[in-house]
């Protein structure tokens, strides 16, 4: 249950300005913080710090205030948006930095300010299955499922629980390592791992998966690969950030890692759409969701 949680007119003294005389002065700065939080538990204990801890995350936006000196609002927030997602469990955050100016713009005096967004960076799930995937594999038949990048095995594990004999491919030495030591810990036999570059090896065994799954990776001319892997009956369960997502959030902060409008329908045509979505999901980002199946 996501939930934007919301702390308005913060005020604080710092050192911002775009000069050197600007950044010596003390200046008054008013913070506004937005964050979604997964709220069920609090909802469930009607016990908020359950999930966030308000005095915690004013003093941290409070400390960087007081002890960083920027000269752009835009760095100051990146900043507290950092400090914050190390120390909550924020999905998204949002930050607007407002101060007043001592110039004068057409014969008036105002404020300037900055809205700085983001959202975690290892994705919107974190270690837990993909929504996407937990909802449409009980229709799925068992059988070989390939996880293209698998990282620590978020989607991998979950579909080695579900009884599908699962590969997973991953240029990433570190993740594929700790999903290997969680597959372990589970007692997990039916899930193996390969550490490749698909970008410089994009090779997948041909008719070979009744389920491939894609999500937060996008490597446009790996979908032909893709869709010659699939059994004639197999599905291709596909996720990631469209281009939308990036110009609210930077993030992915390179943009040819996101998909323009429709692009995802494109790039698997010869397919048959089970289902298909693009926008807002319901903690913040925006995604482009595909299941389709391979008809012949």
């Amino acid at each position: 249950m996501p939930t934007s949680v919301i702390i308005r007119d913060l005020v604080i003294d710092t050192h911002c300005g775009v000069t050197p005389e600007e950044r010596s002065t003390i200046q008054q700065l008013a913070v506004d913080v937005e964050a979604t939080y997964d709220m069920a538990q609090a909802v469930i204990d009607d016990d908020i710090k359950k999930v966030v801890d308000y005095e915690q995350v004013c003093q941290i936006i409070k400390d960087i205030a007081q002890t960083e000196t920027s000269a752009l609002l835009e760095t100051l927030g990146n900043h507290m948006i950092n400090r914050l997602f190390e120390n909550t469990d924020a999905h998204t955050i949002t930050i607007t930095l407002t101060k007043k100016t001592r110039a004068t713009v057409l014969g008036n005096q105002g404020s300037i300010g900055a809205k700085v967004s983001a959202q975690r960076p290892e994705g919107p799930q974190g270690d837990r299955p993909s929504p996407l995937l937990v909802k449409h594999v009980p229709s799925i038949p068992r059988g070989r499922a390939l996880d293209i990048a698998t990282g620590r095995g978020r989607n991998a594990l979950f579909l080695a629980k579900a009884g599908f004999q699962v590969e997973g491919l991953d240029q990433n030495r570190e993740a594929l390592a700790a999903c290997d030591e969680k597959a372990k810990q589970l007692g997990l036999r039916n899930l193996s791992l390969k550490e490749i570059d698909l970008e410089q090896s994009p090779s997948i065994e041909n008719n070979a998966y009744e389920l491939i799954v894609n999500t937060y990776y996008l490597q446009r001319d790996l979908a032909p690969t893709i869709v010659n892997g699939l059994k004639v009956g197999g599905v291709l369960i596909f996720e990631t950030f469209l281009m939308e997502n990036h110009h609210r959030f930077n993030h992915p902060r390179r943009k040819e890692f996101c998909l323009e409008p429709n692009e995802l329908l494109t790039l698997f045509n010869g397919l048959t759409v089970l289902y298909y979505h693009e926008g807002a999901t319901a903690n913040g980002p925006y995604l482009a969701s595909l299941v389709a199946f391979k008809h012949s």
